[in-house]
C-alpha cells in the first residue's frame, strides 16, 4: 500500500499547519487516508468511530469546499520546513525549538533556523543572547524565501541551460518556457546542491543559485589581503556562517535505546534535552572541510560531523532497524528486558540513565548483541560512520562575518582545532568517515584524554597551505641553528677580542682617510638594510602571528608586500648602477690567487686580529671587499637574493597568476623556501654587523664610514696610493 502515498499538493500549496494526523496515519500504516488526514484540523474530515468521514456541512452542492476553510497559495518557507528543518517568518511570536525531532531533522544536524527574527528576540535559551541583535538568516531578513534559490527548474526567470547541452556558439539562449505555460505546468523538480541532506534527484544537483549568482564579492572586500586567493580557496559560507545558535547533533548512538525507546543523542552545544527551556545553548562553530563544487572546484566549506554507531546483521548485511532493536531491548510492557537490566543497571535502582546506557566495554556490548541474535538476527556486529552535513544557511552580513585573520592564520586556527565527535566510544570502536564524492575528510580521528574522540583537521593533506598555521618544522630548526650558531660564533669571537685587548695594549696602525662610499652607495645600503630588517620582522609576524598577536595581521601583510617591492626596486637600481659604473667588478673574485688570499684573510680573522696584526689587504675605492666578503656577496647576490625575490613575488602573485606559482609547487613549496632563505639572511646580517666592528681601529668605524662616506683605512707599507679621494 506504500505506493498510494505521495507528497500531495496540500503539503506545499495550502495554509494547513498541522500535519500530525498525516504522520499518525503513516505510523499506523493507514496509507490510503494519510494525505487527507491533515484536513481533520479544519473539520473538513471527521473521525467517526475510528473511521474517517467527510464533513458534508463544509461542502457546496456541487462538491466544492466552502470558502474560508483552506487557502491554496504558493509555497512558503513553513511548507518547506515540514521536511527540511525549522523555519518561521513570524516576527511576533518568539521562535522556540520544536519538541518533535522529526519536525527539525535538518535543523538538528546543522543548527540552521531559517527566520528573519532577531536572535535575541527568540525564545531559545542562548548564552549571551542579549548581544545577538541580528537575524538568524540575513537572506530571510531581506525577504528572500526558499524558492528564491531552490526554484523550479523550468521557471523561465531562473532557467539556465546546462553547459553540456548548450551549443558552444551560444552564450545565452532566449528560447524558454513562457510565464503562462510555466504557471500551467510548473516542474516539481527544484534546484538543489549536492549534499547529504538530499541524495535523491541527482539530475537536479548543482543547479541552484550560489552566492556568486547574486553577489560580486570583489566589490566589497577591499579590507581583505589577497582577496582573490581567499575567494578561490574558501566558500562564502566559511566566513559568512561563523556560528549557529540552534542545538547541533554530535552523536547518534544506535547501539542502545533510552527509556523513550529512541537512540542516544549527544549535542555539540547543549547538555541534555535540547528542547528543554532550562538547558543553555552555546554557539556552535562549524568545521571547515574541502568540498568540490560545480566543475570540480575545491573550496573549504562549513560542515557539521554527526558520528553514528549502529548494529548490522543478517545476510545480505544491513543496519538493524529501530523496530528490531526495540524488540530486543524491551519487553511487551515497554520496560527494559531483565537480561539488559542485569548487566547495565550499575546502581541497582531499576532504571537505566546517563552513563548506564553506554556500551563502553565488551560485557555491556555483548548483552545487546546476544539479545539481537536471540531474536533471529545473524552475524550481528558493530559499525560506525561519520557523516558530513553541509551548512549553507543562517548567513550573516559583512559586519558579523569572520573578519579576524587570526581565526585561520595562527596556531589556534579553526583549521587545526580538534572537532569533538563523541564523548565516549561504544565498544571502543573508532568511527570512520563516510565516502562522499564531493567532501574530503582532511584530517585524522583521534582518542581524547577524557575518553571521547575528536576529528583533528589537517587541510594541508588536501593541498592547502595556511600562512601562520602550516610550515615545515625542520626549516625553522635549520634556521634557528643558523641564526644562533652564527650568533654564538660571533659572541665567542668578540669575547676573545675583548680579552686580547685587555691582555695586550692595542696596536695603532698608520691610516689614511679615504672617501670610500659616495652618496648613492650609502643611500642604497641603508635603504636596503632597512627594507631587509623590516621584511624579516614583518615576515616573522606573518610566519608566527600567534606570538605577535598585538600586531594587525592584514596590516603587516600589506607592509611586508610594500617593503618587498621597495627591496626589489632598490636592487634593480643598484644592479643598473653597478653595471653602468663598472662597480660590479667589486663583487667578482679574481680566480688567480683567490685561494691564497682567502686563507690569509681567514687566518687574520682567526688569529691575527687577536694579536693586533694589520689587515692582510688594504681597502681602496676599487677594492672595498676582501676575498671572503667577495665570495659571500657573490653567493648572496646570485643565489640568496634572487631566490628570496622569486619566491616572494610568486607568493604575492598567487591571487593574480596562480597557475605560474603552481608550476613551482604552489604555497606548500614556495612559502617554506621563502622562509628558509629569510633565515639565511638573518644569519648573514648577524655576521655582517659583527664584522663591521673589525673594519677599523674602533668598533664603530665601519658604521661611521657607511654614514659619512669617509673611511680611515690602514696603510700597507709596500703600497703607494695616488688616490685623489683621500686626505693626508
Amino acid at each position: 500500500m506504500a505506493d498510494l502515498v505521495e507528497m500531495n499538493c496540500l503539503l506545499c500549496h495550502s495554509n494547513l499547519d498541522d500535519f500530525s494526523e498525516r504522520k499518525n496515519a503513516l505510523t499506523r500504516g493507514d496509507f490510503e487516508w494519510a494525505n487527507s488526514a491533515p484536513l481533520a484540523s479544519r473539520d473538513i474530515l471527521l473521525d467517526v468511530n475510528g473511521r474517517w468521514q467527510w464533513n458534508a456541512s463544509v461542502f457546496k452542492e456541487n462538491g466544492a469546499l466552502l470558502d474560508g476553510f483552506i487557502d491554496i497559495r504558493k509555497p512558503r518557507d513553513q511548507n518547506c520546513a515540514q521536511c527540511h528543518g525549522q523555519a518561521s517568518n513570524d516576527l511576533d511570536e518568539p521562535i522556540t525549538l520544536l519538541p518533535d525531532i522529526d519536525s527539525r531533522i535538518v535543523t538538528e544536524r546543522t543548527g540552521q533556523i531559517i527566520s528573519p527574527q532577531k536572535i535575541f528576540h527568540s525564545g531559545l535559551n542562548i548564552a549571551g543572547k542579549e548581544d545577538l541583535t541580528y537575524p538568524f538568516d540575513v537572506h530571510s531578513d531581506r525577504v528572500l524565501d526558499c524558492v528564491s534559490c531552490h526554484y523550479s527548474l523550468n521557471n523561465p526567470v531562473y532557467f539556465l541551460q546546462r553547459e553540456e547541452s548548450r551549443p558552444d556558439h551560444l552564450s545565452f539562449d532566449p528560447r524558454r518556457m513562457t510565464s503562462a505555460d510555466y504557471l500551467t505546468r510548473p516542474l516539481h523538480q527544484f534546484a538543489k546542491g549536492n549534499s547529504t541532506h538530499g541524495l535523491a534527484a541527482a539530475g537536479s544537483e548543482n543547479s541552484l543559485r550560489r552566492c556568486e549568482s547574486c553577489h560580486d564579492a570583489s566589490q566589497v572586500h577591499e579590507w581583505l589581503p589577497y582577496k582573490e586567493r581567499h575567494f578561490t580557496s574558501l566558500a562564502c559560507e566559511s566566513c559568512h556562517i561563523p556560528i549557529l545558535f540552534a542545538p547541533v547533533l554530535q552523536t547518534l548512538d544506535w547501539t542502545m535505546l533510552d527509556a523513550n525507546r529512541q537512540p542516544l543523542r549527544q549535542y555539540h552545544n547543549v547538555d541534555g534535552e535540547p528542547a528543554a527551556v532550562d538547558n543553555l545553548i552555546h554557539g556552535f562553530q562549524p568545521l571547515l572541510l574541502p568540498r568540490s563544487n560545480v566543475g570540480g572546484v575545491q573550496k573549504l566549506a562549513p560542515f557539521n560531523l554527526v558520528t553514528s554507531w549502529f548494529w548490522v546483521g543478517d545476510d545480505p548485511e544491513r543496519p538493524v532497524s529501530l523496530e528490531a532493536l526495540q524488540a530486543a531491548l524491551f519487553t511487551d510492557e515497554h520496560t527494559y528486558h531483565p537480561d539488559v537490566m542485569r548487566v547495565l543497571d550499575d546502581n541497582g535502582d531499576g532504571e537505566l540513565t546517563g552513563e548506564e546506557l553506554r556500551l563502553a566495554n565488551p560485557e555491556r556490548l555483548a548483552v545487546v548483541r546476544q539479545r539481537l541474535e536471540g531474536n533471529g538476527l545473524g552475524a550481528v556486529r558493530l559499525e560506525s560512520e561519520i557523516t558530513p552535513f553541509p551548512i549553507n544557511h543562517n548567513v550573516v552580513n559583512g559586519e558579523r562575518a569572520t573578519r579576524e585573520c587570526a581565526v585561520c592564520h595562527g596556531a589556534d586556527s579553526i583549521l587545526a582545532v580538534p572537532f569533538e565527535l563523541a564523548g565516549y566510544l561504544p565498544g571502543g570502536q573508532l568511527p570512520v568517515g563516510s565516502i562522499y564524492s564531493n567532501v574530503t575528510f582532511s584530517g585524522t580521528v583521534k582518542h581524547q584524554d577524557d575518553g571521547g574522540v575528536a576529528f583533528v583537521p589537517d587541510v594541508s593533506s588536501s593541498g592547502y597551505y595556511i600562512i601562520g598555521l602550516h610550515g615545515l618544522s625542520w626549516i625553522d630548526l635549520v634556521g634557528l641553528l643558523m641564526f644562533f650558531g652564527i650568533s654564538a660564533g660571533v659572541t665567542v669571537h668578540a669575547v676573545g677580542r675583548l680579552v686580547a685587548n685587555r691582555l695586550h695594549p692595542p696596536v695603532h696602525h698608520k691610516t689614511r682617510r679615504v672617501y670610500m662610499y659616495d652618496s648613492y652607495e650609502r643611500l642604497w645600503h641603508w635603504l636596503q638594510a632597512s627594507a631587509i630588517l623590516l621584511l624579516l620582522f614583518t615576515g616573522l609576524i606573518i610566519h608566527k602571528p600567534h606570538i605577535f598577536a598585538m600586531f594587525s595581521f592584514p596590516y603587516i601583510v600589506q607592509v611586508h608586500n610594500v617593503l618587498g617591492f621597495v627591496l626589489l626596486t632598490n636592487a634593480a637600481l643598484a644592479l643598473f648602477y653597478n653595471l653602468a659604473s663598472g662597480e660590479i667588478r667589486q663583487y667578482l673574485p679574481e680566480p688567480k690567487g683567490f685561494v691564497g688570499r682567502s686563507i690569509a684573510q681567514a687566518m687574520y680573522y682567526s688569529k691575527g686580529i687577536f694579536a693586533g696584526e694589520p689587515h692582510p689587504f688594504e681597502k681602496t675605492r676599487d677594492h672595498k671587499l676582501n676575498p671572503l666578503q667577495q665570495v659571500t656577496y657573490f653567493a648572496i647576490l646570485n643565489f640568496l637574493l634572487p631566490a628570496q625575490v622569486i619566491t616572494g613575488v610568486l607568493v604575492w602573485g598567487m591571487q593574480e597568476w596562480p597557475a605560474i606559482a603552481e608550476l613551482f609547487g604552489g604555497l606548500p613549496v614556495l612559502a617554506p623556501a621563502h622562509t628558509l632563505v629569510a633565515w639565511a639572511f638573518s644569519a648573514f646580517i648577524v655576521m655582517h654587523v659583527y664584522l663591521t666592528t673589525a673594519a677599523g681601529e674602533h668598533p664603530t668605524d665601519g658604521i661611521k664610514a657607511m654614514i659619512q662616506g669617509w673611511d680611515d683605512v690602514e696603510v700597507q707599507p709596500s703600497q703607494s696610493h695616488p688616490d685623489s679621494n683621500q686626505e693626508t
